[in-house]
């Protein structure tokens, strides 16, 4: 309305003024009965008659996605076995942390907690590796819960970057993705070895 008053004023000689309403002034009732008839009209353009804000598009897909996942979540009660112990569901605040990872961060972080890594006892069920022992301290299956979890041999540095030295998997869906990085990084497990073809110990 300002960008229009200033066009018109710059040949015209133009006011402002407050007007009550309903109070006979001509302008006014001119102005309210074309007001009127507008609204009775129908509607010609492109649909909808009233806007959606690009926000609130964003908005509606974004909950469609995350029902959408979560029901896929639900639904695939059996599978991923590991993974559900150790992920409470599908966040997408842990997906754009994981997107901000580098590809041996992200590697070593969904490794751990999917359960398809390079542990001992994955290679192992594979075919890959003879000993499915930990690495560290030799005294059960090389996985995700003696890793993070349980393994005697790490558990000074599972205090340190993790806050416990023993914890249970429902315990690792509340630890940021960030430590569990670190905590990776810091033990070398699991190993992100590309490309290697043959038995591993």
């Amino acid at each position: 309305m300002p960008k229009a008053l200033n066009d018109i004023s710059t040949r015209h000689a133009v006011g402002l003024y407050w007007v009550p309403g309903r109070a006979g002034v001509r302008g006014n009732e001119i102005v309210d009965e074309l007001a009127r008839d507008g609204c009775a009209l129908k509607f010609v353009g492109p649909e909808p008659a009233l806007g959606v804000s690009r926000q609130d598009v964003r908005r509606r897909i974004r909950r469609w996605l995350v029902n959408q996942l979560w029901v896929w979540w639900l639904v695939r009660g059996n599978n991923q076995r590991q993974a559900r112990e150790l992920i409470s569901g599908p966040w997408l605040s842990a997906k754009a942390r994981v997107l901000s990872f580098n590809w041996t961060q992200s590697r070593a972080v969904t490794g751990l907690l999917t359960g398809h890594n390079t542990l001992r006892r994955h290679l192992h069920l594979i075919g890959l590796s003879d000993i499915p022992l930990c690495r560290r301290c030799g005294a059960e299956d090389d996985i995700f819960a003696q890793i993070l979890c349980e393994c005697e041999a790490l558990s000074s540095l599972r205090h340190v970057y993790l806050g416990s030295f023993f914890l249970d998997p429902e315990d690792i869906k509340n630890i940021s993705l960030g430590a569990i990085w670190n905590f990776s990084k810091v033990t070398g497990l699991p190993k992100i070895d590309m490309g290697h073809k043959g038995p591993v110990n």
